[in-house]
């Protein structure tokens, strides 16, 4: 049995990952859901940057520093402002009636409000892969199955063997919510507040705002949360309640292990293109298989 033998560089293996990294993208959009004391969705672009390669004598393919990019990455909250009525003291007592005059009590609050938490560009980092080259056996669906290799190769669906990184789970740690994302949502948070006082005369809106809680703390009251507001962010918004993380890893692990290929070879494979007087020179590929060292990749197959 004749056999067939291509080696692939570290390097050139390292331009063909570059290249599976490019391809994938993922995205996401949610609708508002309900969760009680707040609702939320989200929009979502990530792609993948950067990954060190690493094979191994004993066929492993290692990839670390992998970086997974939210180009959007977009929470559009909702929650229920706390209801406030400041003012109905009085103004001119009566020693009979209890009062004559009380100033006028203006209630505002308890309406759904919405403040978008925009942490797109954010990095986090996709935990180290291990893969083995896994090779697989490509018929085009939309071949006739009565056409001869040359005319599957004419019309654009010749057999293909596609080499895949077999990956088992992939995993993504999550983000580190900076706290300039508290500082923009309280700000946001005082500029509702300030807009729904805009109406009233100066010196009652002083009266108003000493009454208040500090709009962290309005924040507080209204999401039901205790620890800091990164956290709720992380922990009950993007891990919990949108579960963002989880359903990247698996389409990280679709992507490497079944939709991408690191590498197609034609079967049969093409030795001389055709002229004018002949066709061209292909050779059938059987029991290919596909392993690493520590400086190349191997490919071996059969030739029938």
């Amino acid at each position: 049995m004749t056999h067939f033998t291509i080696a692939v560089s570290e390097f050139a293996f390292g331009n063909l990952f570059a290249n599976l990294r490019r391809n994938f993208t993922y995205s996401r959009t949610d609708p508002v859901v309900d969760f009680d004391s707040y609702r939320v969705g989200c929009n979502i672009a990530a792609r993948l940057e950067g990954g060190d390669i690493f094979l191994t004598d004993d066929g492993w393919v290692e990839i670390e520093n992998l970086d997974l990019v939210f180009d959007a990455l977009v929470l559009d909250l909702w929650f229920r402002l706390p209801e406030w009525c400041v003012g109905g003291f009085c103004l001119v007592p009566d020693p009979w009636r209890g009062c004559l005059v009380r100033s006028p009590q203006v209630c505002f609050g308890g309406d759904w409000v919405n403040i978008p938490i925009d942490l797109s560009h954010l990095v986090c980092e996709v935990n180290r892969i291990r893969a083995r080259l896994d090779p697989v056996y490509f018929v085009d669906p939309d071949r006739d199955p009565d056409w001869t290799d040359l005319e599957a190769e004419d019309n654009g669906m010749p057999n293909r063997w596609q080499i895949y990184l077999g990956v088992g789970t992939v995993s993504v740690d999550p983000l580190d919510v900076p706290a300039s994302t508290r500082e923009a949502t309280v700000s946001a948070v005082h500029d509702i507040i300030f807009n729904m006082l805009s109406w009233l005369p100066d010196w009652l809106q002083a009266l108003i705002w000493a009454e208040i809680s500090p709009p962290l703390d309005v924040l507080r009251q209204a999401l039901n949360f205790v620890d800091e507001f990164e956290d709720f962010v992380q922990q009950d918004l993007l891990q919990q309640d949108l579960n963002v993380f989880e359903p990247i890893g698996t389409a990280l692990s679709r992507h490497f292990a079944g939709i991408y290929p690191l590498l197609e070879i034609e079967d049969p494979y093409p030795i001389l293109p055709p002229d004018e007087t002949h066709i061209p020179v292909k050779i059938p590929l059987r029991n290919l298989s596909a392993t690493v060292n520590t400086d190349e990749m191997v490919i071996l197959a059969d030739i029938e």
